[in-house]
């Protein structure tokens, strides 16, 4: 990536004025004409914007590419970040410069600006390029609004600031006023910004707010996942659940079939995320269990038990690693780009939150409800109570994404079915360490180690299995139990 310290002027043009005849500055060279197509990214709620920074892919030009754009030392400056065209999702490098700014919201796309430029180079005497005045007709669209307008720019490319003074005063002369935007992005943006500021109560607010907080953790967390750096998997793998969940949940605020597709892609993401945050799981419950054997029992398994599960990990990582390089992963996430910025929505999408989205989730709570009297028909079968544990969970989720509408009803809701889930999670966590123990036992035993650690480990997994499952049962009555709940809100 090449950095660079741009030093540039703007003035507004009205539709028929044009940049008066420089020759009395520098001399002018011929004119090159281009069109240029520049994509901006921001947050959903416009921070960077805000911030004065920009992001935009753009072709076209001398200098097509990935741009970042920050304030510099001086009105006129800003620092400059270039990168290759070829990526089709802003640059990893770019998202964590501007980490702060964005405070982890996803960025998206939310201007597409077509530009015809006219061009010249102010020469010095020495035939040094001094500065480039440039003529635009920019055509701006921003979500619903669409602006078109004519502006100038000069920017310096060998010339000091003087030379900016000069052009200045002759543009000024000839009736060329400086403008008081900031960017294109930033004149682009300027309704979108003013409508974001109204309070938005639609389910359609609601639901792609929790969507743009899901997002915006894989976004964010994207380089450590890659990195295998501490909690990164956790945390995408919960994020691409939620969005899962949501989109379940809450598919009537989305047109017919329009979601199908990315929660397919999601689960095919959330299936490589799990299998590396499974062996973390397995590594930190086996060592725990190891550490709390007699002393002197565990040791002769305990190097066994460590690096079989730890060679599980590097494999389902690298893994994992290979899935996020290929064309599908990037699809998924330029859908989900599209999700928050182009939504296909039901009419009800425009209704008020607090009205439709609870009886949304409580069909949730009914298919619970449901898949828990199956269970409870079979209560040894581990099987139906995992199934109960995910459905549970899309109702967690499900309220927790309510919460900036119910307030603390909702959160009340979240902190019951949280009980729910983690106590099933644990049941799951019980029921996967069993396996992995019984498959080492088999085949270490056979190569002369001892049989009574993985014994000893397996009654403290079975013990564990069924204390969690009965704290899991409890927890669900309780939910379900709990009134009023979501399924009867409003009635």
């Amino acid at each position: 990536m090449a950095a660079k310290v741009e030093h540039e002027r703007k003035f507004v043009l009205a539709e028929d004025q044009q940049v008066p005849d420089l020759s009395d500055v520098a001399d002018v060279g011929p004119p090159a004409e281009f069109d240029l197509v520049a994509t901006y990214y921001d947050s959903p709620d416009f921070r960077l914007t805000r911030a004065r920074q920009v992001i935009r892919r753009r072709t076209g030009g001398n200098d097509d590419g990935w741009h970042l754009k920050r304030p510099g030392a001086g009105r006129d400056q800003r620092s400059e970040l270039h990168a290759p065209v070829e990526h089709r999702r802003p640059p990893q490098q770019f998202r964590e410069l501007v980490a702060g700014t964005l405070d982890g919201a996803p960025l998206v796309p939310v201007a597409e600006l077509r530009t015809h430029r006219s061009e010249q180079q102010l020469i010095g005497p020495d035939g040094t390029v001094l500065a480039v005045v440039c003529t635009d007709q920019v055509d701006a669209r921003a979500g619903t609004h669409s602006q078109r307008w004519r502006e100038a720019e000069v920017e310096l490319v060998h010339g000091d600031a003087r030379l900016l003074d000069r052009v200045t005063r002759a543009l000024g002369a000839a009736g060329v006023q400086r403008s008081d935007s900031a960017s294109k992005a930033g004149q682009a943006l300027a309704p979108a910004i003013a409508e974001a500021a109204v309070a938005d109560r639609s389910a359609r607010a609601a639901v792609l707010a929790y969507v743009g907080v899901q997002v915006g953790v894989l976004q964010a967390q994207e380089a450590a996942v890659l990195l295998d750096g501490p909690d990164a998997v956790h945390r995408s793998r919960v994020a691409t659940r939620r969005l899962r969940s949501t989109l379940r949940t809450f598919g009537g605020v989305f047109e017919a079939g329009r979601v199908w597709h990315v929660r397919d892609e999601l689960r095919w993401h959330a299936v490589q995320l799990g299998a590396a945050r499974d062996t973390e799981v397995l590594r930190e419950r086996l060592t725990v269990a190891l550490s709390e054997l007699p002393p002197g029992v565990g040791d002769a398994v305990a190097g066994r038990v460590t690096s079989s599960v730890a060679d599980a990990h590097a494999i389902a990582h690298a893994r994992l690693v290979e899935s996020m390089a290929t064309a599908r992963y990037v699809e998924l996430q330029l859908e989900l780009e599209q999700l928050l910025v182009a939504p296909r929505l039901d009419w009800v999408a425009a209704e008020e939150a607090s009205r439709v989205l609870p009886p949304m989730l409580g069909s949730a709570v009914a298919r619970v409800r449901k898949l828990a009297r199956r269970a409870a028909s079979r209560p040894g079968d581990l099987t139906r109570w995992h199934e109960v544990r995910k459905a549970a969970k899309a109702v967690r989720y499900g309220a927790e994404a309510l919460v900036g509408v119910l307030g603390e009803t909702a959160e009340d809701w979240r902190a019951l079915w949280e009980q729910v889930t983690e106590g099933f999670g644990a049941v799951q966590d019980c029921v996967v360490a069993t396996h992995v123990l019984e498959e080492l036992a088999s085949y270490t035993v056979v190569e002369g180690l001892p049989r009574a650690p993985f014994d000893a480990l397996l009654a403290r997994q079975d013990a564990s299995l069924r204390e969690a499952l009965a704290r899991g049962r409890d927890a669900l009555g309780t939910a379900l139990g709990r009134q009023p709940g979501p399924e009867t809100f409003g009635a």
